[in-house]
């Protein structure tokens, strides 16, 4: 091996170089000079996917190497998809290996029990990844009175992924692991209820269910709250005392009349509101009356939303197949960032173009307008002035416009460019489409018609690219 700049690097250095890279790519760079091949011998973050014996002998050996070298690891991720009488005993020599060279971040994939009484033992332990592990082990214990007397003090993250468990190990791991900061729980199995209770420190929360599963979290301490359901299934969700709530993110779920009004309204520091794909007949007016709080709004897929009453918005993002109604005081000024997305499937007429000229209007900071069009339609301007009215032309950024039809219409191009007058208009469409487009554009340039509306701004004054 030749000697290169990277050898007068430090070997803790370089572990910061290669802690940054993808497994399989660090260990590549250790053909570059003895000095980075010592370094990724004594890497402190290990990830392995054990798929069979020979898999297990070489973690084996490279565990031993780090315990017998007093090696600090700093973080241990493995997968064993290896099932046998030989991998119980093994995973438990790892884990007291892992714990003595004061692993921080820990990720297990392992279909079969754990020692979780080992990893209780841990004092250097942050972060806790399980998944697809069977703890049902620890609930007969705890059946027969056996109790769990370590406290993990250091652990602030705990993620439970497809694991079997029932509501005693659920309440056991919250009370030995008291000082939780961030829990997450995925399509865990064995749960009748989540119950959330004992969790003094816990400020962010994620559940995904593919069940019908009520949730139930007393967290007073609690500030972002993330689901993620069934769109068949109602949300049973219960949030009691979470009133410093600041971010709620909603999912494939499908809520009752009132259930978002009702629980906005106790949480007076809610800042951040996402709604993705929600099914409620409840949503037309869609009215934060509880939350003055509220800067960031996100609805997507949201069928049914007619109007959208956020005295204090910030921000909006939207997208969806109609156009909403929306109101915001100016107490606080425009909208500092906007974004919407429309999906336009029938109904595309003149009105319609008002009521988006309308709508960008009340954004008044849009940076990107993407429209969805199935195709390009003669639209009826006889008997509607676009520019007569409250509403001025809204200015935005970028216009995304997406056309699937092929058909001359310039009537069209006049509705869209009278709704909003765009820095940048990005087509995507047929040739003939755009050529049709293109060609309608230098017309209106070309035409005293766009500048004979008075003081309004032409829009080739605002369209800087094409």
């Amino acid at each position: 091996m030749r000697t290169t700049a990277g050898d007068m690097l430090p070997d803790c250095v370089i572990h910061i170089v290669l802690s940054h890279l993808l497994f399989k790519d660090a260990a590549r760079m250790s053909i570059l000079s003895k000095t980075w091949l010592r370094a990724w011998l004594t890497h402190p973050n290990l990830v392995f996917g054990v798929y069979d014996f020979k898999c297990l002998e070489i973690l084996d050996e490279i565990l031993e190497r780090y315990r017998d070298g007093k090696i600090p690891i700093e973080k241990l991720d493995f997968s064993v998809f290896v099932i046998c009488a030989e991998v119980f005993p093994l995973i438990d020599k790892w884990l007291r290996i892992a714990f003595q060279s004061g692993v921080k971040y820990l990720e297990i994939g392992y279909t079969g029990p754990l020692p979780v009484f080992t990893i209780m033992t841990a004092k250097s332990l942050t972060k806790l990844v399980l998944k697809d592990c069977d703890l049902m082990q620890l609930s007969l214990l705890l059946s027969n009175g056996t109790n769990v007397v370590n406290y993990c003090d250091s652990l602030r993250e705990l993620s439970l992924l497809g694991v079997r468990l029932d509501g005693i190990v659920l309440q056991t791991l919250f009370t030995t692991c008291p000082m939780i900061v961030s829990f997450t729980i995925k399509h865990c199995i064995g749960l009748n209820k989540i119950e959330l209770r004992n969790l003094q420190k816990i400020k962010m929360v994620s559940v995904y269910i593919n069940k019908k599963q009520p949730v139930e979290i007393q967290a007073p301490t609690l500030e972002h709250f993330f689901y993620c359901g069934l769109t068949e299934n109602t949300l049973e969700l219960e949030m009691v005392a979470c009133q410093n709530l600041k971010s709620l993110k909603l999912s494939c779920v499908k809520i009752s009349d009132g259930f978002l009004e009702h629980l906005t309204s106790r949480c007076e520091f809610l800042e951040n509101l996402m709604l993705d794909n929600i099914v409620s007949k409840g949503l037309r007016r869609f009215k934060v009356c509880g939350s003055q709080a509220l800067k960031k709004l996100v609805i997507r897929g949201c069928n049914g939303v007619a109007v959208i009453d956020a005295p204090n918005l910030e921000s909006l993002e939207y997208v969806g197949y109609q156009i909403p109604v929306l109101k915001t005081t100016k107490t606080f000024g425009p909208l500092k960032h906007s974004r919407i997305e429309l999906y336009c499937l029938s109904n595309i007429n003149a009105l319609w173009f008002c009521k988006l000229r309308k709508f960008l209007f009340n954004s008044n900071s849009l940076l990107h307008t993407t429209l969805h069009f199935p195709k390009c339609i003669k639209i009826n301007m006889e008997n509607w002035d676009p520019y007569r009215g409250l509403f001025d032309i809204p200015q935005i950024d970028v216009l995304n416009v997406n056309l699937t039809g092929s058909v001359k219409c310039p009537t069209f191009v006049d509705a869209l460019l009278w709704s909003c007058h765009p820095r940048r208009l990005n087509l995507f469409s047929t040739g003939q489409m755009i050529t049709c487009f293109n060609d309608h554009l230098m017309h209106m340039k070309s035409s005293s018609h766009s500048t004979s509306r008075g003081s309004c701004e032409p829009w080739q004054c605002q369209l800087k690219d094409i």
